[in-house]
């Protein structure tokens, strides 16, 4: 073999082993997460959960993160991976999530883009207020499936051993040495063994518990009867509370009325069937006003059912607030009138589980009660805690009753108002 043909062979084996000695990368390419309830508090989120993964595994030897741009040209031209590095893989992370009160809950699959097989996916939780913290456990999760396809770290074998500074030299110690540190010890342990005994006898002054008053004498109340005395640092949290308590009993829902149906009875041509039907529900801005307002002291969420917890670490319980959850004074029932063009009532329907008593009932007057309507807030109130219960639901209910043709002629408009039980008696006497 000439010299020249020679060269040339060794060149090209010097080539060939260099390609096949070449690490295998790993190209990770991140689109944008998938926003599933289209949240526009949290639509910032589908290009933060990337970025977060990206800056993670930025300094990550072997992974190189690619966007929609590279993907897209991947996607293209698949000849454009023979161009990457002998056993290189090519990964596309998916991602979606979705926000429940103030929790978010992450979804993501790995896809092998050679063949568009899973290799892993999981699931991750976190706080909203606590975005940094998830974003970590994403990208720690998003690592730990890369994992199997990362490249080994080469060890490098030192020939000589590294140069260490010398430093002073240590002396044993000596029966002396121990012995000195074991008399300090002693000493320490002697030192406050008697100023234990002098704060005893009265030798060393003991600093007061409790501020001195003005007249030089100083005050504990025994608190005998157990009775919880109210902080004045919790002042502004229970004036919030108030006020959120009040709007929840006043006005917490939202009403949506349908125009009633007449059918003819069948039995009787004189009268018609009236269907009335009734959508209630809370309004919309009722749970999240809990959540942003009012820092509570807890919260739970099981299904359509959200409970918010508040105890007296950070609220007071006036007696009046007290009452009016112990004694029910909250509740209050729907009284729907059917007017005629004079706005006197043709038809009333009270929907209360209460019996009503010493009712004034005039003739011309159809009376209904009823029991459809069920309450979408409740209240618990404990010792130390407080517990207000919200239904995210809505209720339809269809309010039916027998009416004459000729007060049908009169029929104006419908009214509905939610009247307090507490009042309830007095508000059907004045309308009726």
């Amino acid at each position: 073999m000439s010299r020249p043909k020679y060269r040339l062979l060794i060149l090209i084996l010097v080539v060939f082993s260099g390609i096949g000695l070449a690490s295998p990368d790993i190209y990770l390419y991140l689109i944008k997460f998938e926003n599933i309830k289209n949240d526009p508090g949290t639509e910032w989120l589908r290009t933060g959960f990337t970025d977060m993964v990206s800056e993670f595994l930025s300094d990550q030897e072997g992974v190189h993160i690619r966007g929609q741009d590279e993907l897209e040209k991947i996607m293209n031209n698949r000849n454009l991976l023979l161009h990457q590095p002998r056993g290189s893989k090519n990964f596309l992370l998916l991602g979606k999530y979705d926000r429940s009160l103030d929790e978010i809950e992450v979804r993501i699959q790995l896809i092998n883009i050679a063949n568009w097989e899973e290799v892993g996916a999981r699931k991750i939780s976190g706080s909203y207020n606590e975005i940094p913290v998830l974003g970590k456990n994403l990208a720690t999760v998003v690592k730990t499936l890369l994992s199997p396809y990362l490249p080994e770290k080469k060890k490098t074998v030192e020939i000589y051993p590294k140069f260490v500074t010398p430093g002073p030299t240590q002396s044993k110690p000596d029966f002396a040495a121990k012995g000195a540190k074991l008399t300090k010890s002693i000493d320490v342990a002697i030192d406050l063994l008697e100023e234990s005994m002098d704060l005893a006898i009265g030798a060393r002054e003991k600093p007061p518990e409790h501020p001195e008053g003005a007249d030089g004498e100083w005050e504990l109340d025994l608190n005998v009867d157990n009775k919880f005395i109210e902080n004045p640092e919790n002042s502004a949290n229970t004036e919030m509370l108030m006020r959120v308590l009040d709007n929840l009993t006043k006005t917490p829902y939202q009403i949506q009325l349908s125009k009633p149906q007449f059918e003819y009875s069948e039995d009787n041509d004189s009268v018609m069937n009236v269907v009335f039907p009734v959508t209630y529900s809370l309004k919309e801005n009722i749970i999240k006003d809990m959540l942003t307002t009012l820092p509570y002291s807890g919260l739970k969420q099981d299904g359509s059912l959200t409970i918010f917890y508040f105890n007296k670490d950070k609220f007071n319980f006036p007696d009046e607030m007290v009452d009016k959850i112990r004694y029910g004074n909250y509740r209050s029932v729907p009284v729907i009138q059917f007017l005629n063009e004079s706005g006197e009532p043709v038809v009333v329907i009270v929907d209360t589980p209460e019996m009503l008593t010493n009712l004034r009932m005039p003739d011309n007057v159809h009376f209904i009660t009823t029991h459809n309507f069920s309450p979408l807030i409740d209240f618990t109130l404990g010792g130390w805690s407080m517990q207000i219960a919200m239904e995210s639901v809505d209720i339809p209910v269809k309010y039916e009753f027998v009416i004459g043709i000729e007060d049908v002629k009169e029929l104006s408009r419908i009214r509905l108002k939610f009247v307090p039980l507490k009042d309830l008696q007095s508000y059907l006497n004045n309308i009726l």
